[in-house]
């Protein structure tokens, strides 16, 4: 499933950040633009979540993951 992180920005200072299923990307865009507008300084930024690697464990009981790092592609301002 594709994950999306939308940050709000207000006059470029960092405010929230949200990930997002990919489902409603378009819906909570549009909902954040319409309740935070350009007109009084906000922005959102897009990101598409990618895996880029697993880090697991081997021991006696099996293999168990500990972790997943992610990067993210920029989509652009919405």
């Amino acid at each position: 499933m594709n994950e999306y992180l939308i940050q709000l920005h207000r006059d470029d200072c960092l405010w929230a950040e949200l990930t997002v299923a990919g489902a409603r990307l378009s819906e909570v865009r549009d909902e954040l633009a319409r309740r935070f507008p350009a007109a009084e300084g906000f922005g959102l930024r897009v990101q598409q979540r990618q895996e880029q690697r697993r880090i697991v464990e081997c021991g006696p009981e099996g293999i168990r993951l500990l972790g997943v790092q992610y990067r993210y592609l920029e989509l652009g301002e919405a």
